[in-house]
């Protein structure tokens, strides 16, 4: 897409696998392998998978708090690959992150308003006064009062603690807020409060979110599109709509049956994608997949397909989908 805010092209990253005395290295693990990504100014993209298939570490990357192998990474049409010191400084104004846990990502030792104003005194914005101004604007934006601001980050509930992250990454005014995990770590009704006034805000400041989660209803609620992430491989993209409507990989489909029935069926099976007895794929040049997948077979074994665009806007890698 031409017009996009943040574009992710071929993008790898590979940790060493060690063993023994010596760390002598035995393998590795393909964190993030050959993502391809596209984020629209005002869209919000949301990132599903389960727990170790690569989400944080593409966060990482898009960042720039590591260096992939390969691939690249562009935000409003400059390159954080090759971008270093002030300039990397200057790119990093337009992309601020909202961590999964509130308490761990604020310093105890502050105040909540010295907290939320580091940003812009790190980025040499305003004057003392005009600093603290904007502070009081940020709580009042995200429904906290200004005579909280002397208070210390353990004073404040959870939900209170993740709006006050989510007014210090928008202290400076940023284009994208990668999200990981963001209401994860709250209650179910607090959840619906800190999506409600991510939404508000996000039309509000003309914000683009990545918003990184493993909780698919969440994800459909807030995200314009969702792409889906398995061992480092985006295996389908789509916009939420047509997701939910018909998921067309096996993966996916595992992930839509194993969310939690309000009023189960008594007796009920789970559905035929069910990854009961998982089996990795007999080589590494092998789809992912083909250890478990119901619709594997000889073609899958030849190597992993890449996305493949089987409806308008609806992109699979799987050599049957269905």
């Amino acid at each position: 897409m031409n017009d996009a805010l943040l574009r992710i092209r071929g993008l790898r990253k590979t940790f060493p696998i060690t063993s023994g005395v010596f760390r002598k290295v035995s393998g590795e693990v393909k964190a993030v392998d050959g993502v391809d990504l596209d984020i629209l100014p005002n869209e919000t993209l949301g990132l599903v998978g389960e727990s170790g298939c690569g989400k944080t570490t593409l966060s990482k990357l898009i960042l720039a708090l590591q260096a992939p192998d390969a691939g690249s990474v562009s935000f409003d049409g400059a390159d954080l690959k090759s971008a270093r010191g002030d300039y990397l400084k200057r790119i990093r104004r337009g992309v601020q992150v909202v961590f999964q846990d509130p308490f761990g990502s604020l310093n105890p030792r502050r105040r909540v308003g010295s907290i939320i104003e580091e940003p812009m005194v790190i980025h040499g914005e305003g004057s003392a006064r005009e600093r603290r101004e904007r502070t009081l604007e940020l709580m009042r934006k995200v429904g906290l009062n200004g005579d909280m601001l002397g208070r210390y980050p353990h004073e404040f509930s959870g939900g209170q603690r993740q709006r006050i992250c989510i007014a210090r990454a928008l202290a400076i005014n940023p284009k994208l807020l990668i999200c990981d995990e963001p209401v994860s770590a709250l209650d179910v009704s607090i959840q619906a409060q800190v999506i409600n006034l991510l939404v508000d805000l996000q039309k509000e400041f003309s914000l683009s979110y990545l918003f990184i989660s493993h909780n698919l209803s969440v994800v459909g609620y807030i995200s314009h599109r969702i792409a889906v992430m398995y061992k480092g491989r985006i295996v389908e993209l789509a916009d939420s709509g047509s997701l939910f409507a018909q998921p067309l990989h096996p993966y996916t489909q595992c992930l839509m049956e194993a969310v939690p029935e309000p009023r189960p069926v008594r007796g009920s099976a789970p559905g035929s994608a069910g990854r009961s007895g998982i089996a990795s794929a007999s080589s590494p040049s092998a789809c992912p997949c083909s250890g478990w997948c119901p619709r594997g077979g000889s073609l899958c074994e030849g190597g992993a397909p890449g996305l493949e665009e089987k409806a308008p806007g609806h992109f699979v890698a799987c050599h049957r989908p269905g």
